[in-house]
């Protein structure tokens, strides 16, 4: 039975499969240690393998032109490596790009396919006209038929060497299309890319009569708003369909997934710090259905020191269902606290509490021994002043399984935490994320927002910056369940879903007024955050929405201006006369995954201080505590009013702290003798537990069996 993607879950052999994974770049290793590193990754308790499958390490030129090699040469026999895949037990997810970063030369693209090396080929270009670089060298435009045939043509000869590995007959299950975009633009601001000659022509197309936008306008006007609000989708659409086109190509044998990634940190876009959570929501479709199924990336610094970090982490999370696909363990210059075990299991189970179907321990083990066709030019790093130590071996020097194939200091976290999650896959693949109240994104706007206008004096639409980041901020910090959803579409807006709020400004669409004005008027409960509307896409009058929200006036329908009390205040105000969500304050984060069953849920805790505490709240119509050292958290599952499973972070290696488990759900307590990271899950038999503890292990109390 072929595997498939059904709302963000890989089914396998007819069953949801919560994926357990972790990257082992074999391209960078000497394949006699290949055997012992998929051996080691397997102890790990990591049931999938994935890989990048760099363009330019299997392109090789001879005499005869250019060839690909996937066989029977070192490190680029990619179909030795498969086999040992499976002889080790394990699963493979393959990543070929076409562009993949990876800390590769050139994003793992072959050189010859760069403008620089061939000035015939179309630079990708921003709005103010420069290239788009990756290292030392312009990326070409991606929407360029030239790269389109070299890309596709690569992919196609992926996709059929790997035809005969595809499950059930081979160990590949799935296979990721891009990396976080083309180039990574699934994070960049919305100018970044492509103002090229071929992107002029698409965005023509999708737009005819409409100009690309620009920087040097000065106020908005009906047609600026056009420009502003068709880029932002074309950008979207040029995100979802060149995906697709290059998932078509590589094959249908396999079920293909593509990445986005968080938002971009401020000190990532410097200058455009304001904009680029709007940037993130135009081109991203947050909620809305994707052409490709959709995994999520890491790379947002540490959420236990830093709340942007947070924010951005469960946002990429909450965007859509999916996998969450790389989170760092082991790469100490990306983030010093991936050093630290604490960290990647709080960012890990943060992106499983969240929603995620899957986790990624990213890189699974250290590597060195690479070609020079993989090195980052040294020349390049010195002339320009850049950090040689991503670049240098080993790489993953933190990872838990070392160069030797030996056990890392985090090795035995990972084990830890893959039995607990092992252990409950069936819970993990039926369960979602506690829905709560939602928070209609409006793509307009967003696109919108991205070009932070906040200097004319004419800013149309609130940004992001000043209301999801602020309602996001406020939901963690109160443990207010929320979700993210798209207000796009025709079909009207179903006042049974719960509680609903969207963002508004002088403009928006008549359809949508007449969307949400039906919604409130049919019982929906709606906060209006910003101005009612008294415009339209044309900045035509337009006021039904603000009429509509005037009849309705109940504490069921209500608007929040900015400029009036805080947004989360607003928020649990307008909550508190209705039936739904409510917040659950505590000094911890609180999220659920939850069934149609009351009486089942997995309940996580996250402890974001560095003191001790013990956590309290109620689920099944039972209290439920547990203890978490500073920088700590814990799974506890409730099944029919029991403790159905825990898994604790008794640990913080970052700070040295410790604390002996301690877990209640009702009269059933499970406790340590010692402090330890524990997993227990209950069996019929009674509970099968798993430790990590100072030598000698630690002694567990059980509940009594029922």
């Amino acid at each position: 039975m072929t595997p498939r993607f059904l709302d963000g879950t890989l089914w396998l052999d007819g069953r949801p499969r919560f994926l357990i994974t972790g990257e082992y770049p074999y391209y960078r290793d000497h394949h006699g240690r290949w055997a012992a590193k998929l051996a080691a990754i397997r102890e790990a308790g990591i049931e999938v393998v994935t890989c990048y499958v760099p363009w330019r390490h299997h392109e090789i030129a001879d005499g005869d032109g250019l060839r690909w090699c996937f066989d029977g040469d070192g490190n680029r026999d990619l179909g030795g490596f498969l086999d040992l895949v499976a002889a080790a037990g394990l699963l493979a997810v393959v990543k070929p790009g076409p562009f993949v970063h990876a800390e590769l030369p050139f994003g793992g693209l072959p050189d010859r396919v760069s403008p620089t090396f061939d000035p015939a080929r179309p630079a990708a270009r921003s709005a103010d006209g420069r290239r788009l670089p990756c290292q030392q060298y312009a990326l070409p435009s991606a929407l360029d038929p030239g790269f389109l045939a070299d890309a596709t043509g690569w992919l196609r000869a992926v996709g059929r060497f790997l035809r005969p590995f595809a499950h059930p007959h081979g160990p590949v299950v799935a296979a990721q299309i891009g990396n976080e975009g083309h180039y990574g633009e699934s994070a960049l601001p919305i100018d970044a890319l492509d103002y090229s000659a071929p992107g002029a022509e698409a965005f023509a197309r999708h737009a005819p009569g409409v100009d690309p936008p620009t920087r040097a306008e000065d106020r908005l006007s009906a047609d600026g708003l056009r420009s502003l609000v068709g880029w932002g989708r074309w950008s979207a659409e040029v995100l979802a369909t060149g995906m697709a086109g290059l998932a078509e190509a590589f094959g249908p044998h396999l079920p293909a997934f593509t990445t986005h990634a968080p938002p971009a940190r401020a000190d990532r876009v410097p200058g455009r710090e304001a904009g680029r959570h709007d940037a993130w929501l135009a081109r991203n479709r947050v909620g809305g259905a994707t052409a490709l199924p959709r995994a999520h990336t890491g790379w947002t610094g540490n959420v236990l020191a830093d709340e942007e970090a947070l924010v951005n982490h469960v946002l990429a999370a909450k965007a859509g269902p999916g996998p969450h696909i790389e989170e760092n363990w082991g790469l100490r210059w990306a983030e010093e606290g991936c050093a630290f075990p604490v960290v990647p299991v709080h960012h890990t189970l943060l992106g499983v509490a969240c929603g995620a179907t899957g986790i990624s321990v990213y890189p699974a083990c250290a590597t060195e021994g690479w070609g020079g066709h993989l090195a980052v030019d040294r020349g390049w790093l010195a002339a320009t002043g850049g950090d040689p130590v991503p670049f240098a071996p080993p790489y993953g020097d933190a990872a838990p399984i070392r160069l030797d194939a030996g056990p890392g200091p985090a090795f035995a976290a990972v084990r830890v935490l893959t039995h607990f999650l092992a252990g409950r896959q069936d819970a993990l693949a039926v369960s979602r994320a506690e829905p709560g109240v939602c928070w209609g994104v409006h793509p307009p706007y967003a696109a919108v927002g991205a070009w932070d206008r906040t200097g004319n004096g004419d800013r149309p639409v609130p940004s992001a910056a000043r209301t999801l980041v602020p309602f996001v901020a406020h939901c963690l910090r109160r443990n207010l369940p929320f979700r993210l959803a798209e207000l796009t579409g025709r079909t009207a807006l179903d006042p049974s879903a719960g509680p609903l709020v969207a963002v508004s400004g002088r403009f928006m669409e008549r359809a949508l007024q007449r969307r949400l004005a039906a919604f409130a008027e049919h019982g929906g409960a709606l906060l209006l955050v910003g101005e009612p509307p008294l415009l339209d896409e044309d900045l035509e009058p337009c006021a039904e929405l603000a009429e509509a929200v005037r009849r309705c006036r109940t504490g069921r329908v209500r608007t929040a201006p900015l400029a009036g009390q805080p947004l989360g205040a607003a928020v649990e105000s307008w909550l508190r006369d209705l039936p739904g969500p409510r917040a659950r304050p505590g000094p911890w984060i609180e999220l659920r995954r939850t069934t149609a069953d009351p009486e089942e849920a997995l309940v996580f805790l996250f402890n974001r201080s560095d003191a001790p505490l013990r956590a309290r709240t109620a689920c099944g119509g039972q209290l439920v505590t547990a203890d978490l050292v500073g920088g700590g958290c814990a799974v506890v599952q409730v099944s029919g009013g029991r403790l159905g499973a825990c898994y604790v972070k008794g640990l913080n290696e970052r700070t040295g702290a410790r604390l002996p488990v301690r877990v209640r759900v009702g009269d059933d307590l499970l406790r340590s003798d010692r402090p330890c990271d524990l997993s227990a899950l209950r069996e019929p038999g009674g509970f099968a537990v798993r430790t990590d503890a100072a030598p000698g292990g630690a002694g567990v109390l059980l509940p009594e069996a029922p």
